[in-house]
This record gives C-alpha cells, structure tokens and sequence, in this order.
C-alpha cells in the first residue's frame, strides 16, 4: 500500500517531535551515566517532576515562556530547537527515501547524530557507548535494507565509505592529535557507512567536503566575532553530522552538478 505524502509527512513530523524530546533527555543523561529510560524528567534547577502538559514538544516551551512553571529558571532555547530539528530530519528522510524501511533506518540515525552533536555542543565528547552501538545497528539496519531491496551491492559503497571517511580522519587525527578528538574519528565510520551506502565513494567525499567546509567557515566566524584565537576548542562533531546529513540528502545531485560542470 503506497502512503501518500500528505500524510506521511505530518506523522514523521509530529514522530520528529516526540523523538526530538527524547534526545533532550539522552543528551542531558548519557553524560551523567544516569539511565534514559526510567525515571521521569525534572528541571535541572530545581528537580521539579515534570508533568505531561509541561513536556509537550516545543508547545510546552512557548507557553511557558521559555521557564520552569515551578523555579521559573530558564529552560534553554536548545530544547525546542533540538525537537524541531529531528522533526525536519524524520520528514527529509521520508521525502528523500519515501515510506520504507531505508527511511526509517536513515531518520533513526538522523536522530543519533542530533543527540551526539548536543552532546558534543556541550560536553566537547562523543560517547563511545552512543557511537559503537550505531555503527553496529546501523549496519544491521542497513544489511536489512539492501537484502529487502535486493541491492546487497550499496553495501559494498557503505564498506568503502567507512573506510575513505574514517581511514582519512584517523591519518589526520594520527598526524595532527590535537586537531582531531577519537571520538570524530570513530563516529567518521559511521558516517561514511551511511554516506557509502547512499552514493559510494562519490557521494562520501561530498558529505567529507560539506563537513570540512562547513568547521571551517564557521569556525572562523566564531573566532572573529568572539575573539577567541584558533587554539579555541570547537566541537566538529556536529559539523561532521550535518555535512554528512546533507551529502545523504543532496549528495547525488550535488555530485552529478559538479562532474557535469567539467
């Protein structure tokens, strides 16, 4: 049965935004080694449970004024952001793949590289109980994939992906270590495979392009307007996750644009 998009998209939407709240909560846990499944949420201020009506996505947040209802501490704007982002990323999955199971696979690991990247923002790491596990799921899920589609040959772009993206981060972090953190490294394969398998090497070497353009350019931004120096510590995890993010999503046509300009 072919769902039709109008109503695909309000369900990953509204499926992005209730996993997008619950990437909150990994991001905040996983640091602190406390569990993400039991227990309810409290305000980190006060230790207020919060209660359903407060923990609605992004809807709580604007009705509250951006504050805990009980302390009426200021609840960080990276909460809805981080809700709305994983709801833009469940509804490019879908476009990008349709209704299938490759969707399903690439919004989950969407939604893995926003909890890293908040991680990250925040903490400048990349946990290893967060990256090794999504580099066997993501495998497992994409093994799936290719068998149900009877392509076990992307597989073989996925394996080459991992190796070119991951290979070339591991030499840069060997040479130069102060420049390049494990934990960039080794989510690198990850990427790599799920870039691999959407394009091969091609298409990995653009999501590798996008990622280092991107730490670049902002990261001089960043230096210029705070006055730091380039010795200042900036997380390149979540540049890593959103130039791969859209080298799966525009990879192919981008390539295709640019060999074509020759």
């Amino acid at each position: 049965m072919i769902i039709p998009a109008a109503i695909a998209v309000p369900f990953a939407a509204a499926l992005g935004l209730v996993f997008g709240s619950f990437a909150t909560v990994m991001a905040y846990r996983i640091p602190r080694r406390e569990s993400p499944v039991s227990g309810r949420s409290k305000c980190p201020a006060c230790g207020h449970t919060i209660t359903a009506s407060e923990n609605i996505p992004v809807v709580s947040w604007l009705l509250q004024r951006g504050r805990c209802r009980h302390c009426k501490e200021r609840i960080s704007v990276r909460y809805p952001l981080t809700e709305l982002a994983t709801a833009i990323l469940f509804v490019a999955s879908v476009l990008r793949f349709g209704v299938s199971l490759e969707a399903l696979v690439y919004a989950a690991f969407f939604w893995i590289l926003v909890v890293l990247s908040s991680i990250d923002l925040e903490y400048k790491l990349l946990p290893n109980r967060v990256v090794y596990p999504a580099f066997v799921a993501g495998w497992m899920g994409l093994a799936a994939v290719a068998l149900l589609d009877g392509a076990p040959e992307r597989l073989v772009g996925a394996a080459l992906g991992a190796a070119v993206f991951g290979g070339l981060l591991f030499v840069v972090g060997f040479i130069y270590p102060a420049g390049m953190g494990g934990g960039d490294v080794k989510l690198a394969f990850v990427l790599g495979t799920f870039l691999g398998y959407v394009g091969g090497v091609g298409v990995t070497l653009v999501g590798m392009f996008l990622s280092f353009l991107l730490g670049g350019v902002i990261g001089v931004v960043l230096i210029l307007v705070a006055g730091g120096s380039r010795k200042s510590q900036l997380p390149f995890g979540p540049f890593l996750a959103t130039g791969s993010v859209i080298g799966i999503l525009a990879g192919v046509p981008l390539l295709s644009a640019y060999l074509g300009s020759f």
